[in-house]
């Protein structure tokens, strides 16, 4: 009888193992993310400000790598490199968004990344539009440049009330308002 009850927890432990090995060595296709991208990201989790910042990074990589392939007379290979880049730049943003919502209800300091992140969101749609336009990645197009809008506005705003709240924060404790005690 427990020879049995050995034998089942090994055949459990190793159909777990099976099951991460193979989680971790497939990466979701649609992860707009390389390998190295998530590690960084993983790497500054209780960073919010660097966390933003290598967003606005990883999009302005996706942005320039568009443009490489911007122009007319575009082969149909350059046209889906297009569309890819435009699908991994509405996904960044995605999750650019996720990462403030989350950094909003925590109420972290994240003014200073915002402050850049309002800059460069106000170029994203003028870059996007350089892309120019072609049906076979009109959709992306239309989706990336309300993704981009999205971003502009909620940077925006969530700088505004970072402000108010913080300002509030440092009169009512006499401090130095980078975020309640």
């Amino acid at each position: 009888m427990l020879r049995r009850i050995a034998c089942f927890f090994l055949l459990l432990l190793f159909a777990a193992g099976c099951i991460s090995t193979l989680r971790a060595q497939s990466q979701d296709p649609n992860d707009p993310l390389t390998e190295d991208e998530v590690q960084q990201i993983r790497e500054s989790k209780t960073n919010p400000n660097e966390r933003i910042k290598l967003y606005i990074k990883f999009i302005d990589e996706r942005l320039d790598a568009m443009k490489q392939f911007s122009g007319p007379g575009k082969s149909a290979n350059e046209k889906a490199q297009v569309r890819d880049k435009l699908e991994e730049f509405t996904r960044l943003c995605d999750e650019l968004q996720d990462n403030l919502d989350t950094y909003d209800e925590a109420h972290a300091d994240i003014r200073k990344s915002l402050k850049e992140l309002v800059a460069d969101t106000a170029r994203w749609p003028e870059a996007l539009k350089a892309a120019g336009a072609d049906p076979s990645y009109d959709f992306s197009h239309k989706t990336a440049l309300e993704a981009a809008k999205s971003a502009t506005d909620e940077a925006h705003q969530m700088s505004l009330e970072q402000d108010v709240y913080f300002d509030a924060h440092k009169k009512e404790r006499g401090g130095t308002g980078t975020g309640p005690s």
